[in-house]
């Protein structure tokens, strides 16, 4: 008899939904409707992180505890009753059979616990299943690891004739051009890519090119490169050959447009739109001057070499649109490919390191898994896997990357395939992590396409249990008028169908103020920002109701900063950085000091920040005092910058570790008070952290903060009652009575760290496709011929505008009772546009006006 497959249960769902809830209801229905109290055993939950997977263990325990009680509480009636229903169970049933399950939970928590997961806990057990012969560590901190990679990589070039001159040849290029040029952060830029997910499968090809691959394919471009500049100027070189030859003065063009265009060329100024509407429009009708131009002379002379002029310029465009492209992605590619050719040696010591310390890193589990799975081990993996779950949740499937859900897919297709079943929630609204493999796409075309493996059943959940009225009808309204912004139809429909019902919550407030000084913008912004704090708390709001939430951690710290000057209690795990602070950055530079006794540099840093914060008093001029006291030796230069009461000597440093060494620098500064004692402690912890990473050597430290110092930030309880201020990527999943969004102005196709791999012709590239760009360059947008390039570019721009749409989204829907937005009006780029033209179609926007206003604002107790 056929098996029919089972249903594939889809859920768009979108902010303050109750995701969480719905997916304890459905996994709920599952164990109780079976007759085996150890169903749970053949469930398996995936989230995407940690918290989101501990709520649900704990709300469904919770939710089985109060079933079990003869007396459900309140709070759980709804549910209860929901469960005998749609179960056909009676009271007493439901009660005996949560029970019954609850006595094997706790008898084998061990099951439970492991069966609702993050995705990358499973895909971790998977591994470790897999070199279960040999005992295996994971590695999360891959900058750590990285950083011992570059360190090993140096040494082994500098002792290499061969790789020292491609690095020389490196470092000529980059300061030909006028850039700094820090090999260690260039090597470890590369190292970065290699081991992120999303450049997986272009590196996968890019390592089996060598060092005499990489220099051929250079010399290639070069050569080719130098070809097109030359026919370039060449035909620059012409255009004003032929006018001097035959008189012809270059004012006697219209507009100077075509002197101008040729001009360039001959002086190799190639990265241009040289063919714009108006050169072009004129050149082909013809027209060379004005109808106003009186030099007769002039005029004959065009007419008479208009045929030349005419075939010149069209001779230099055919040769200009025939290379341009090519010419583009060949300048930009050798931008990297002296360091992209150190990738096959990265790649050896990547090996030889993991090897030696039998380590894998977190950053390449789903990788492992897939290069397994492709190796023809899948059936050996998932064998025991698939005959063991029987029902799948996966939350959070926005955030999913490629290869996780590769990974997983085949489960849950076998799944369906035996009567199981298999539900998946997500909301493409809110993916804002494709920088680091979150891809919203999967989701898309989830619901999109169709499947010869299983039935589909897609749902939208879309009642809002989070936000009061006024803010879902603002959200509703807003992300309808900017999903006309999207030249993607998929795109559109995502926004223009999004609509959210209200649960009963009447009331709400939400504010949208513009700035219209641009001058003193962020001064302007956190003025507002303190008086509507001042204003919150008049309300009976708390410090802890109320979130900031910012695009980036300059911003935060900005705001951190001022707020906690202005005696404002703040948490933020963002902004607080600790190198920020003058303490630390005395005791930083003391330890440079110590770890580099000639480096006047450091020593000149140092005692200006003595001088400057009053640590050491002298009656002399400043310079005079520098000057006197920079080129002692260490240890007399240390007797003149310590306090008098100071016995610390270099030989009081020598055999210390280097948390004895803070704790005396502290001590013999006298840098410890009330004030500052957090950030103080918080580096003191950062130390005591690195001793364990690093070991005890100085330089090792020293290296090991100039890697973490821009996330070492000062750590404070969730408890205590404080502002939040955090990144908006960090608020995703949590909500606020009250949101502050101030800077709501960014770019909507800024993407600095965004690198990108372009597919190219591979016979241009010997063999390479595709090749990897650091940045997109402007230019791009010019070439509209070139339908490889200008559907590359079109969609690269709809994805970063999907991606700041979607990070405005989760912005405004982090609010339960106020939403609170601060901007300053912007170009076509700028959200903040969007937002204006929204006002407009709701006919509010006024020039004057500097607030608007939905709903009503609370009043002040």
């Amino acid at each position: 008899m056929l098996v029919l497959p089972s249903t594939l249960k889809i859920y768009n769902a979108s902010a303050g939904s109750g995701k969480t809830t719905f997916l304890v209801i459905n996994y709920l229905y599952i164990l109780l409707k079976s007759p085996y109290p150890d169903e749970y055993k053949r469930v398996l939950a995936l989230t995407f992180t940690k918290k989101a997977s501990e709520e649900m263990k704990n709300r469904i325990l919770q939710c089985i505890k109060e079933f079990s009680n003869k007396k459900v509480k309140k709070e759980y009636c709804f549910l209860f009753n929901y469960m005998t229903k749609n179960l056909s169970l009676t009271k007493h049933q439901l009660y005996q059979r949560s029970e019954k399950i609850l006595s094997y939970i706790l008898h084998d928590f061990y099951s439970f616990s492991r069966n609702i997961s993050t995705i990358d806990k499973f895909t971790y057990n998977i591994i470790r299943s897999i070199f279960s012969e040999r005992e295996i560590h994971l590695e999360m901190d891959t900058d750590r690891f990285l950083l011992k990679i570059v360190e090993n990589i140096l040494y082994k070039l500098k002792n290499t004739e061969k790789w020292s001159n491609v690095l020389i040849q490196s470092s000529l290029e980059k300061l030909k051009k006028g850039k700094n040029w820090d090999l260690r952060k260039e090597l470890f830029k590369i190292a970065h890519v290699m081991v992120e997910e999303n450049n997986f499968f272009p590196i996968k090809k890019m390592k089996n090119f060598s060092l005499e691959n990489f220099l051929k394919l250079k010399n290639t471009l070069i050569k080719r490169t130098k070809e097109f500049e030359k026919q370039c100027e060449k035909k620059g070189k012409n255009f004003f050959q032929l006018l001097e030859k035959a008189s012809i003065q270059e004012h006697s063009f219209i507009h100077l447009d075509l002197p101008k265009f040729f001009l360039k060329l001959k002086n190799g100024n190639i990265f241009f739109n040289p063919f714009h509407e108006r050169i072009e429009k004129n050149i082909q009708k013809g027209i060379f001057y004005s109808k106003f131009f009186s030099d007769l002379s002039q005029k004959i002379l065009i007419e008479k070499n208009r045929k030349k002029i005419f075939l010149l310029y069209e001779e230099t465009k055919s040769i200009y649109k025939k290379n341009i492209s090519n010419y583009l992605l060949d300048k930009l590619f050798l931008k990297n490919i002296s360091i992209l050719s150190i990738i096959h040696e990265i790649e050896k010591e990547f090996h030889s390191i993991k090897n030696e310390k039998k380590i894998i890193l977190n950053a390449e589990l789903n990788k492992i898994l897939y290069e397994r799975i492709l190796g023809g081990t899948f059936p050996k993996i998932y064998e025991k896997i698939g005959t063991q779950y029987k029902h799948y949740f996966i939350d959070e499937f926005q955030d999913i990357s490629f290869l996780q859900w590769q990974n997983i897919k085949f489960l849950v297709e076998n799944a369906l395939s035996e009567n199981g079943s298999a539900m998946i929630v997500g909301d493409p609204k809110q993916s804002i992590y494709r920088w680091r493999g979150g891809d919203s796409k999967q989701f898309i075309n989830l619901i999109y396409s169709k499947s010869n493996h299983y039935k589909k059943d897609i749902k939208t959940i879309e009642r809002n249990f989070r936000s009061y009225e006024e803010i879902v009808k603002f959200n509703n309204l807003l992300y309808q008028s900017i999903s006309k912004i999207f030249h993607s139809t998929i795109y559109q429909d995502i926004y223009t169908n999004y609509k959210q019902k209200i649960d009963k919550k009447y009331g709400g407030y939400v504010e949208i103020n513009f700035i219209h000084d641009s001058k003193n913008y962020k001064e302007h912004i956190y003025s507002n920002i303190k008086n509507k704090i001042e204003k919150l708390l008049k309300q009976k709001y708390v410090l802890s109701d109320i979130a900031i939430l910012v695009r980036n951690n300059e911003e935060g710290h900005f705001l951190s900063e001022k707020l906690v000057k202005d005696g404002i209690v703040v948490n933020t795990s963002v902004s607080l950085l600790i190198k920020n602070h003058l303490e630390i950055q005395i005791i930083i530079n003391f330890f440079y000091i110590i770890a580099y006794p000639h480096c006047y540099q450091k020593r000149v840093f140092l005692i200006f920040l003595l001088l400057k914060n009053k640590f050491i008093r002298t009656k002399r001029n400043h310079h005079d005092f520098i000057i006197k006291i920079l080129f002692l030796p260490l240890d007399l230069f240390l007797k003149k910058i310590l306090f008098k009461k100071s016995s610390l000597t270099l030989k009081k440093l020598y055999n210390q570790s280097i948390y004895n060494i803070s704790e005396k620098i502290i001590e013999s500064f006298g840098l410890l008070n009330k004030r500052n004692s957090t950030y103080i402690y918080s580096f003191l912890d950062f130390v005591y952290r690195s001793i364990k990473r690093v070991g005890n050597s100085v330089l090792d430290f020293l290296d090991y903060w100039e890697f973490q110092k821009e996330k070492e930030s000062i750590v404070i309880s969730d408890h205590i009652n404080a502002i939040r201020i955090m990144t908006i990527h960090k608020s995703k999943g949590l909500q606020f009575p009250v949101v502050l969004i101030p800077f709501t102005d960014w770019n909507l196709f800024s993407k600095e760290k965004e690198k990108v791999w372009i597919n190219v012709n591979p016979h241009l590239y010997n063999g390479l496709n595709p090749i990897f760009l650091e940045k997109i360059d402007p230019y791009f947008k010019h070439i509209k011929h070139d339908n490889n390039i200008r559907n590359f570019y079109e969609d690269y721009l709809s994805n970063i505008k999907f991606d700041n749409i979607n990070l405005l989204y989760v912005a405004t829907t982090r609010s339960i009772e106020q939403l609170i937005l601060f901007s300053k009006l912007g170009n076509d780029k700028s959200v903040s546009f969007y937002i204006k033209n929204f006002l407009c179609e709701k006919k509010m926007w006024n020039e004057k006006k500097c607030k608007y206003i939905f709903g009503k604002e609370k009043k002040n107790s």
